[in-house]
Order: C-alpha cells, then structure tokens, then sequence
C-alpha cells in the first residue's frame, strides 16, 4: 500500500501534484495521460483520474 502526494515522471522533469492525496493498493497501474493522472485498480478494473496539475520542474547544476 502506498500514499501519494505527488507523482514524479522522469526525476527532474515532470511533476504531477495532486489536490488530494492517493492512496494505491497492491497491483494499482499509474500512468500519465494528456497532461494528468490516471489510475486502474486492480481489483475492479476501475479508471480513476485524480485532480492536481502537472507541472515541468527544472533543476540547474553547476559542475564545480
């Protein structure tokens, strides 16, 4: 079992910030679809697309 605040798609790019927590169970699918979230449970096969905004982060480094 696993909560989420937040879904990280390839660290440092793509971020998608949910309005609610989501909780996901043992065999739950996430995945990103046209700029959202969406679910299918493992049980009943049910698609869920949670709110929240998908967000691009961008991280500068600096080689020393």
């Amino acid at each position: 079992m696993l909560l989420l605040d937040r879904v990280d798609f390839e660290p440092g790019c793509y971020v998608f910030d949910l309005d609610q927590p989501l909780f996901l169970t043992s065999g739950d699918q996430i995945w990103a679809e046209c700029s959202s979230v969406v679910v299918r449970r493992a049980v009943t096969g049910v698609l869920e697309r949670p709110a929240g905004n998908m967000n691009a982060e961008r991280w500068a480094y600096k080689l020393l």
